[in-house]
């Protein structure tokens, strides 16, 4: 069972998806696989929150173009504004 992703968080980044916000953000990687264990930290411009069939929350954006699919559980900061 996964915890729900606090409402707050959900309608910060739809704001950020909606104005075109740049989000200055640091997330760790998956448990398991190549990218087990990494930490990264990058300004990402999101462009979709999604949920899967397991009840996680995934941010869809790019990170100095490339795209990011980053689980919302795993952001270690509040979404702060890059201006």
């Amino acid at each position: 069972m996964t915890e729900e992703t606090p409402r707050h968080i959900l309608e910060r980044l739809e704001i950020a998806i909606l104005t075109g916000e740049t989000l200055q953000l640091h997330w760790a990687g998956p448990d398991d696989g190549p990218d087990a264990g990494r930490a990264w930290m990058g300004r990402v411009t999101p462009c979709e929150v999604t949920a899967d069939d397991h009840g996680h929350h995934w941010l869809e954006g790019t990170c100095e173009g490339e795209t990011v699919h980053i689980r919302l559980d795993r952001i270690r900061n509040m979404p702060t504004p890059v201006k």
